[in-house]
Order: C-alpha cells, then sequence, then structure tokens
C-alpha cells in the first residue's frame, strides 16, 4: 500500500521509513536486534511503499529527532556508555584495548609543541644546527610555521635548506628520536623573561583552553595584570591564525565583515592553503577571484608585516568573540 496521509502511518510504517532513510549499512545493526515477527512486519510494509513522498520522510525524521531529544541539563555519556557501544559493535578485547588507550593523558609531541610556537623562537633554537637537520625539523611541523622559519634563515642557508628538504625520502627513526630528545632537552632549558620554561607554557595553555571561559578569563586578566610579558606570551599560543579554519561558515562571515581588506590579504599570504580556502568560499565569487589575485601579484611580505595583520585580525576575533557575535569553542574553548 503506497503512502497517501502521513497521519494514517502505523508504527511499523514509521520504522520501515526510518530504516529505509538510513540505508542497508547503518540500519543492519538494528535489524539484527529485532525477533523475527517485527522482522517480517517492517520488511513486508517497506516492499509494499513503492513511491516514498519527501514529506512523508521528512516528518518520520524531524519525529525520531524530536523524541530523542532532552533537556536534562546533567545528560552526559560515560566510560560505560562508551564500553557499551564498543561492545556492541567490536569484539571486548578489542574494546577494552581501545578504552585503555582513550584513558591515557593525551601529551603533545614536540612536533606539536613547535607548530605552535612564535617561527622567530623555533629559528633561534635551530639556526646553528647543521642544514640536514634543520631540514628534518622543518619537514616535521606544519608548512605555515616552517615557511615562515625558512624565510628567516640566510640566504645562503634558506637554499641549502630547501634543497635537502627536496631530496628527504625516509629517516631512520634513531636519527628522528636523537633529534626529538635535543629539541626537548633545548626548550625544557630554555627560559624568558617570565622565567617559565617553554613546556611549562604549553601545559598553561592547554589546562586554559580547556577551561570554560568564565574560569578562564578572570585567570588570564590577573595574569595580564601581575605578568604582562608572560601574558603576552600565553596569549599568542591560545589563539593561532591557523585556528581559525576550525571556526563556521557563519563566524567566518561575521569576522570578514569588521576585518580590512589589506589586513585580511596580507594575513592569507602567510597562511595556508586550507585557512585562506575557509575565507574565499565565504566570500562572494567575485571577491575571492579579487583577493586571489591580489595574492598572486603582491609582492614577497616581510614576516613582520604578515604577523602584524594576522594579529590586528586575532584582535578583531577576540572582540567578536567577547561580544557573542561569534563562537571561538564550545568545553575546549580559545580564548
Amino acid at each position: 500500500m503506497a503512502i497517501t496521509n502521513f497521519d494514517e502511518l502505523t508504527g511499523d510504517d514509521k520504522v520501515a521509513l526510518l530504516l529505509f532513510a538510513l540505508g542497508p549499512e547503518a540500519a543492519a545493526p538494528v535489524i539484527r536486534e529485532m525477533d523475527d515477527s517485527t522482522l517480517m512486519n517492517i520488511g513486508r510494509r517497506m516492499s509494499e511503499m513503492g513511491k516514498i513522498p519527501t514529506e512523508a520522510l521528512n516528518k518520520v525524521l524531524e519525529e525520531y529527532l524530536t523524541l530523542h531529544q532532552s533537556n536534562d541539563p546533567m545528560l552526559r555519556s560515560t566510560k560505560k556508555d562508551v564500553m557499551a557501544l564498543f561492545q556492541r559493535a567490536i569484539d571486548e578485547d578489542r574494546a577494552k584495548r581501545l578504552i585503555n588507550e582513550m584513558e591515557k593523558p593525551r601529551t603533545l609531541t614536540i612536533w606539536d609543541k613547535l607548530s605552535r610556537m612564535n617561527p622567530r623562537m623555533i629559528t633561534s633554537f635551530i639556526e646553528n644546527e647543521h642544514p640536514q637537520t634543520i631540514a628534518l625539523i622543518l619537514g616535521n611541523i606544519e608548512t605555515t610555521v616552517a615557511s615562515q622559519v625558512i624565510s628567516m634563515l640566510s640566504d645562503e642557508i634558506q637554499m641549502t635548506v630547501v634543497l635537502r628538504m627536496s631530496k628527504i625520502e625516509s629517516v631512520s627513526q634513531e636519527l628522528v628520536r636523537d633529534i626529538e630528545e635535543t629539541l626537548e632537552k633545548t626548550m625544557a632549558e630554555s627560559t624568558g623573561q617570565s622565567g617559565m620554561s617553554f613546556d611549562g607554557m604549553v601545559n598553561v595553555v592547554q589546562i586554559l583552553k580547556t577551561l570554560d571561559k568564565s574560569v578562564s578569563k578572570p585567570i588570564l586578566q590577573k595574569l595580564e595584570e601581575k605578568d604582562p610579558e608572560l601574558f603576552s606570551q600565553v596569549d599568542k599560543m591560545l589563539l593561532v591564525f591557523e585556528d581559525l579554519k576550525a571556526l563556521t561558515d557563519r563566524d567566518i562571515q561575521t569576522i570578514l565583515k569588521h576585518v580590512s581588506s589589506d589586513d585580511l590579504v596580507r594575513a592569507l599570504k602567510g597562511s595556508s592553503d586550507e585557512v585562506a580556502e575557509r575565507f574565499f568560499s565565504n566570500m562572494s565569487q567575485r571577491a575571492a577571484d579579487i583577493m586571489r589575485e591580489d595574492m598572486q601579484v603582491m609582492p614577497p611580505q616581510k614576516l613582520a608585516d604578515v604577523e602584524e595583520s594576522q594579529q590586528n585580525i586575532l584582535r578583531v576575533v577576540r572582540k567578536l568573540d567577547d561580544d557573542g557575535a561569534i563562537t571561538l569553542g564550545g568545553g575546549d574553548d580559545m580564548v
């Protein structure tokens, strides 16, 4: 019997429609839990439906989502829920192994740390290293950061490093570990005027990023009053230009209304293609084409100018976030 009136659909009809919408792969686990009688009823109904009106399908999906909405402010998932899900989908030993791995604290690798550092600081760490070592280091961090570091090296070193990077095919794990250990030691021993090691800085930033804004903002305000130098270093690591690629289209569009075209062109000139495309995709086709052309004809920019434009935009982003015009994050707020 074909569907003609949504109000006349039975429970079996709606289940059949929902399973149809899910598709064979997603519906299979649900079907496996049904008894033979229910499965025959649903199967018979699915085979008799014929043409399915889009309106009927949408109403079933809306009804399903409404039934599973909750206004419970304490609703949360736990390790028990994850374990139940994993045990239903995969074997128990594998589920336990994955849960154990998930419970291990996430630590930033040396490459993660370097990728969030100011390029000038990275340059000071590596500029006296052998060109092959510099090439290996820059080949393991984010390309946008690596390109800025390369621009700070001497002309002679720049060419040597670029040539060596282009010829790197495989590197022994032992050599990589040696480089990682040396970098970790160098960074652990380094301190700024604030007296805080870079590892300590990373830990502070990671903690602040996980705090609710109502908690992190007062901390940052007090830090700025007590130690402006340390606050400046922490603040620059809390939000970097590359973080903007994670914003929603609506937030990107809001930012575009509040930043200057000159700053945006310079900032995107020194950003990754991914970040640039996030902005281009939220402009009109004509505006995006004009900006791409401006970037192509723009002469090489001083790193200081690129950084200044990116910081100008980030200041706007922070202000928009403070005003509630955009949202930098949920629980993992970028302050």
